[in-house]
């Protein structure tokens, strides 16, 4: 080799090394956090909804952290291998006694090293956010031509997400909840639930001009701001009647019940004494004590907040959709894409997997029933 390739080649190795110094001579003016705060701002990847950017704003922060405290780095310098590091270290449990991997990092320090909702370390589809938060980041970093294209994260896999099938109440158990005494909300709530088994958001969200009781429909706003059209069952529209009855005569004696009522806007189907809508949490909430009134999906309880002799229940919004689908699916023997319709879902594979797996006898008799002739 010459002495002027060797030249040629030391001046191609050096090339990326050159140019990021002269890039970080022209943006040493934005720091990471403005830098997290305009790739929010623009969001280049399309994201809709605010609560999802704030999450990933979240997450952005507390890889700047990790990457200054442990590593050094900053967004322009970090490679795979820091990502790599970073989404282990999430992985590793904190508490009292944290992980080596997580010592280091100021973020996680300063907060006490926290841990997951399901256990040490965070859960494998709330490290899938983190990923995504990072992907987002560099992909502002792609479409803004005066930062450099750099994807440290474009190599790394997501995390392999585990799905476990949440309680599903038996069909007898949904005809004890039907049957239960409780509240006239609740006996709603049990009949709404099951007949038209959508998300606890909408049914919180839910104001009477969205309800046709002549026409026997609901429409919903539903998941990604998607317009969709509940048929409602004799049963259900029965239901809704005799709330709707009790409601009214409860409004007389209530001024702020009355107000809300008169006002299309905020006549919620589920309105408080004081006149305003019922809070998804507090559905849920409704719902776990009619439960156990209901003596289905016992379980012992952890905290006493929402238990009844040292009891609570399982049931909840979205038990009611999984024993829906069950029911349609396996005892109906409904196909799965009438299921998936009427849960709303996009991919058949999400009613599969997490709402209406086949029974095993259905199988059984599906391969002994086989016959070509």
């Amino acid at each position: 080799m010459t002495n002027a390739q060797k030249q040629d080649g030391a001046q191609l190795d050096s090339a990326p090394a050159r140019f990021l110094d002269q890039f970080e001579e022209l943006r040493m003016d934005l720091s990471n956090e403005q830098l997290i705060a305009e790739a929010i701002e623009i969001n280049h990847a399309g994201i809709g909804k605010d609560a999802t950017l704030e999450r990933y704003r979240d997450h952005l922060v507390h890889f700047d952290h990790y990457l200054a405290s442990v590593h050094g780095a900053t967004f322009y310098t970090a490679r795979s291998k820091h990502v790599r590091l970073f989404m282990g270290h999430l992985e590793k449990p904190g508490g009292a006694k944290p992980h080596d991997a997580r010592l280091r990092c100021e973020w996680c320090k300063s907060r006490g090293y926290p841990d997951g909702r399901s256990g040490p370390g965070w859960s494998a589809s709330y490290r899938k956010s983190y990923l995504s938060a990072i992907k987002f980041l560099y992909r502002h970093f792609f479409a803004d031509e005066e930062l450099p294209d750099l994807n440290p994260a474009a190599l790394e896999s997501s995390p392999k997400i585990i799905h476990k099938r949440g309680y599903t109440p038996s069909r007898d158990d949904i005809k004890k909840l039907l049957d239960a005494p409780g509240t006239p909300r609740a006996r709603l709530l049990a009949y709404w639930m099951f007949y038209a088994p959508s998300r606890r958001k909408t049914f919180s969200d839910a104001r009477w001009p969205d309800l046709d009781l002549e026409q026997g429909t609901w429409e919903v706003v539903g998941k990604g701001d998607v317009v969709d059209v509940f048929a409602l069952a004799p049963p259900l529209l029965r239901q809704l009647r005799l709330y709707r009855r009790w409601q009214l005569s409860e409004a007389e004696q209530n001024p702020a019940m009355r107000d809300a009522l008169s006002d299309p806007e905020t006549a919620y189907v589920l309105l408080t004494k004081n006149g305003k809508k019922t809070n998804p949490q507090c559905v849920t909430k409704i719902m776990n004590w009619h439960g156990i009134r209901a003596g289905v999906g016992l379980r012992k309880a952890t905290v006493g907040g929402d238990a009844v002799n040292g009891q609570t229940s399982r049931v909840s919004p979205h038990a009611f959709r999984r024993a829906w689908a069950t029911i349609a699916l396996n005892d109906e023997e409904l196909p799965i894409d009438v299921v998936s319709e009427v849960l709303k879902h996009k991919d058949i594979a999400t009613t599969r997997r997490h709402y209406a797996p086949t029974k095993s006898d259905r199988a059984t008799a599906a391969l002994v029933g086989m016959r070509v002739s």
